[in-house]
């Protein structure tokens, strides 16, 4: 691994008063380029395996950027898996460690998830967590981040026979504890994100749109290209991208999100946030859940899209 010089990786402790509780955090890196791909894989759109450096996400976004090295193309799927990992260790006291290691039993994980138990849904959890572990990356965020890293650095399956309270050992990269620097995170809200279930699509536009709190309107091969989908035909994505935009909308209460047909932002995607409470969510649609001192959102315009 490489790193920024003379900066020693620690996971940083994130202004949250009241915990996270069941909520995700997130880098933006993670968030805006697309490391977690909304395509759905299967027989018809195989799961990508990268062999060479291969950038991630839009030709021209922002100054983030984002290189996948090896392994398999991951999707929103495993961005729960691995946002869960985050979530217990910042919500287990891990802040300002070097070492950051996450035991946990199957069952309980998938539970936390929100996912049925039963053998399909531990073995997806098995897929996921090998897939996080083989993946391979590159980061570039300046002043905060430059280098290479993995997910998960090791992991450990324990044999049912032991009968223990855990199944996995896991070891997150510390490395990764630097993409949250310089504010470069955002708060994304479990009862938002399970409003979007079964819509990868919607996910991967709620955790983008959820690092911004001014955004601009873009472009439709933009946003394709940002929620992993660049060999998609336009057409298609447009079928698929619009009733991901009005669930979005019908979730965060957010005031605009839609695809302009007509005007000046004809042919680009429109998210507008009324009443912003710092996280991105809408006033108008309380949420159960405690006040947040302060996220790391961004006023970034994406004025060169």
């Amino acid at each position: 691994m490489t790193a920024t010089p003379n900066t020693a990786a620690a996971w940083p402790k994130l202004p949250l008063p009241y915990g996270l509780g069941k909520n995700f955090v997130t880098a933006h890196a993670f968030a805006r380029i697309a490391v977690f791909s909304t395509q759905k894989y299967g027989p018809k759109a195989q799961r990508p395996i990268y062999s060479s450096k291969t950038k991630l996400g839009a030709t021209a976004t922002s100054e983030i950027s984002v290189f996948q090295t090896a392994g398999q193309g991951l999707d929103q799927g495993d961005a729960e898996v691995f946002y869960e990992l985050l979530r217990r260790v910042f919500e287990n006291a891990h802040e300002m460690h070097r070492e950051a290691r996450v035991c946990f039993n199957r069952g309980d994980f998938i539970k936390t998830l929100g996912r049925a138990l039963g053998g399909k849904t531990r073995a997806l959890l098995d897929e996921s967590l090998d897939r996080l572990f083989r993946a391979e990356f590159e980061f570039s965020v300046p002043g905060v981040f430059v280098g290479k890293s993995r997910l998960i650095l090791k992991m450990l399956r324990f044999d049912r026979e032991t009968k223990g309270d855990c199944d996995y050992d896991v070891l997150l990269d510390v490395e990764l504890a630097k993409l949250f620097g310089g504010g470069q995170w955002t708060l994304l809200r479990r009862s938002e994100l399970d409003c979007l279930a079964g819509n990868p699509l919607a996910k991967g536009l709620y955790a983008f749109y959820s690092t911004h709190l001014k955004p601009y309107p873009m472009n439709l091969e933009t946003v394709r290209d940002l929620m992993g989908r660049p060999k998609m035909q336009l057409g298609k994505f447009v079928d698929v991208l619009e009733p991901a935009l009005a669930l979005l909308k019908e979730a965060t209460g957010w005031t605009k999100c839609e695809l302009e047909r007509k005007g000046k932002n004809a042919g680009r995607v429109v998210v507008e946030k009324s009443r912003c409470d710092g996280t991105g969510a809408s006033k108008e649609k309380p949420k159960a859940l405690a006040p947040v001192a302060e996220t790391g959102l961004s006023d970034d315009p994406y004025d060169d899209i």
